[in-house]
């Protein structure tokens, strides 16, 4: 199995997290980590020469970013309407990114 394979399995993984498991603060820690082990394939790949779309990468890291801020946010009181924002931010950013990839591998790269 090719490592972008394996890439294309975790974006299935990744897509289904962001959609139903960044809404409370487990599976968001959750989500994170999937994530983090996504940007770390890309980087792998990236490096043996394969190429994206360069906003594949940008809404990458910065649907990650989001999702660091929301756990931060949520351990402080009172603060539970602005972290379902930058999760649901977040999620959105990472299902466009998750799109993109998706059509840069249809189409024959980026």
């Amino acid at each position: 199995m090719s490592l972008l394979t394996v890439h294309l399995y975790v974006a299935f993984v990744v897509a289904a997290l962001a959609v139903f498991a960044v809404w409370r603060r487990p599976e968001r820690r959750i989500t994170l980590y999937v994530v983090t082990l996504q940007i770390a394939l890309g980087v792998i790949l990236v490096v043996q020469g394969l190429r994206a779309p360069s906003l594949h990468y940008a809404l990458g890291v910065l649907g990650w970013a989001g999702y660091m801020a929301a756990n931060a946010l949520a351990k402080r009181p009172g603060r539970k309407n602005a972290v379902l924002a930058i999760a649901g931010i977040s999620s959105l950013l990472i299902l466009i990114g998750y799109y993109i990839g998706m059509h840069a591998v249809k189409t024959g790269g980026g």
